[in-house]
């Protein structure tokens, strides 16, 4: 299972909502699914005098199926009329993201927070980044929002990206003690575990990671990733048949952990 930094899912309609005082967020720990394989799909000529929201959810479609170029082309027809307008700087940051050209991304995530003033989501998702580069200018966009009323239904949603970067950056210190906070604060969290423990399987501490993940799955009994990183700490410890079992329940909760399949197939050899 690849280990992604996680990223605020909402796309059109979250960056109007942060452009306003009245936001709700999602918990970025909630990983962002892999990018839709790009399409090839011929493209019909869109109209000129295509109205504005119609182009919009045009975007939003193409983003969805992954034609993440044919997406920014008309985004960048959109930008021409107002070179300015958050909402769409933010819809062009959001195709390069997804299209894996960060620095393309953090420069129009940027832009739509100047644009705006204060806009949150934008601000995390350009968090999100600094920190998936091991960036310590994750840290002040976090530290700024921290500070930011608007901002605190979010508190958790932050200190994670927090613990996120100081995971990237190997300070695994300062990673667990952010990650006790935010389950010290809600116990609910399940990421917070998972990053914890986390941490513990990468210092090979597998017994006291596995012991992280089971308390996940006893919180939820259908959370796949718990299985999943239970039966990798278990494959390390040579408990072979727990293993096994563990990877069969992950793979039943959720049908897209191939690494999971993958795992049965190795245990069963």
């Amino acid at each position: 299972m690849q280990r992604n930094v996680p990223v605020l899912a909402g796309f059109f309609w979250m960056a109007l909502l942060a452009c306003n005082d009245d936001r709700t967020g999602t918990k970025p720990a909630d990983t962002a699914p892999s990018a839709p394989k790009q399409e090839t799909v011929q493209l019909p000529e869109v109209p000129a005098d295509l109205p504005d929201s119609s182009r919009e959810q045009l975007i939003e479609q193409l983003a969805s199926r992954g034609q993440y170029a044919q997406a920014m082309e008309q985004v960048d027809v959109l930008l021409q009329k107002n070179p300015t307008n958050p909402a769409w700087l933010y819809m062009k940051a959001d195709a390069l993201e997804k299209s894996a050209d960060t620095a393309g991304a953090i420069n129009h995530y940027q832009q739509a927070i100047n644009a705006a003033g204060l806009f949150v989501a934008a601000e995390m998702r350009l968090a999100n980044l600094y920190a998936e580069t091991g960036n310590t200018k994750a840290l002040q966009v976090i530290n700024g929002l921290l500070k930011q009323p608007s901002a605190l239904r979010l508190r958790s949603d932050l200190l994670m990206i927090q613990g996120i970067y100081y995971s990237k950056i190997k300070d695994s210190k300062k990673a667990l003690a952010t990650y006790n906070q935010i389950i010290k604060e809600d116990y609910s969290y399940l990421d917070a575990y998972i990053e914890k423990g986390l941490v513990y399987y990468d210092e090979n501490r597998f017994e006291e990671a596995r012991k992280i993940f089971l308390l996940t799955t006893t919180l939820k009994n259908s959370f796949a990733d718990g299985y999943y990183w239970m039966a990798r700490c278990e494959e390390k410890l040579n408990k072979k048949e727990e293993a096994l079992n563990n990877y069969k329940r992950a793979l039943a909760l959720d049908q897209s952990l191939t690494e999971a399949r993958e795992g049965i197939s190795r245990l069963k050899k």
